[in-house]
């Protein structure tokens, strides 16, 4: 027992000892770089900020450094966006005002200004990183349950609002009749199945929905082509501008459009009486039938 604790009591004093020998890492920015943002113009960010797609912004930056430094270096999300070769006569300390175009996509994209020497290695950004926060031009209103309109209780959510996403039956409706911009039932008539139609339509076959009394938005709808892919094509209000807006020069006007259940691209293009461009997604239908438990699944992009 005795030697063991001897033994224990050796190898503590050896590791101890290799302790206090082991060499420091040395952090990765070792040359004293800084970097300082300016306000030097409206558009000009020293900070986080949360902008519309596509605004300009700026970064006015001065890097300072107690080493000379080659090459400043501009990264977005960790990928260079430009780069300045450092004047030999004032390698250390670089001011620059350089502006660029957000992204187009809601997000949060990271910048930052950093330093490198002759043979491009890191120098040190200053610890200071910029967060760009891109927010929505449109509204997105996801997982929406229509249902067939309803001949007794009329309880079903079949009118759809694309200015707040919230879908009425026939006794909420009336209310709210001016901000409902399209309507869904299951055409038996037509043999057109699901189908999507604005209040101004001719509705022969809804005659036991009396809405004589309702606002009746003259919404534009259209089919749009399998090219235009709901969820990669249409990602901010200038996709829906060019994407739906180029489909419905030629139009349906008022027309119910056809939604196929099998195959093809069931998006539907709109435009609201307001002029705001959207589009319907098509996600899931329980069924093809006009009983009153037939539901349909929708997403819906629109315009701010």
């Amino acid at each position: 027992m005795k030697s063991f604790i001897i033994t224990f009591s050796s190898a503590a004093l050896v590791l101890g000892m290799l302790a206090g020998c082991q060499k420091k890492r040395e952090p990765i920015d070792t040359f004293d770089v800084k970097v300082e943002y300016s306000a030097s113009s409206a558009k000009a960010i020293t900070g986080d900020v949360t902008v519309n797609p596509k605004d300009s912004i700026f970064l006015a930056f001065t890097v300072t450094s107690l080493n000379d430094m080659s090459f400043i270096e501009i990264q977005k999300n960790g990928v260079r966006v430009d780069t300045f070769q450092v004047p030999a006569g004032s390698s250390r300390s670089f001011t620059r005002v350089r502006g660029y175009q957000s992204d187009s996509i809601p997000g949060d994209y990271t910048w930052r200004v950093l330093a490198r020497d002759s043979k491009a290695v890191f120098m040190g950004d200053g610890g200071k990183r910029l967060k760009v926060t891109v927010k929505p031009d449109f509204d997105f209103w996801s997982y929406r349950i229509m249902a067939v309109p309803d001949t007794t209780e009329k309880k079903n959510k079949c009118y759809y609002s694309t200015r707040d996403g919230k879908i009425y039956n026939f006794s909420e409706g009336a209310a709210n009749s001016a901000t409902i911009d399209f309507g869904y039932f299951y055409d038996v008539a037509a043999n057109q199945k699901h189908c999507f139609y604005a209040l101004t339509a001719a509705q022969p076959q809804l005659g036991y929905y009396d809405i004589t009394s309702w606002t009746k938005n003259a919404t534009v709808l259209k089919k749009l082509p399998s090219s235009v892919n709901f969820v990669s094509n249409l990602t901010s209000g200038g996709a829906l501008r060019t994407l739906v807006g180029g489909n419905l020069t030629s139009g349906t006007l008022t027309k119910v459009p056809l939604v196929a259940t099998t195959g093809g691209n069931n998006v539907i293009g709109f435009r609201t009486a307001s002029g705001k461009l959207g589009a319907i997604l098509v996600r899931f239908v329980s069924g093809d039938s006009p009983a009153k438990g037939t539901t349909i699944e929708v997403d819906v992009k629109v315009q701010k």
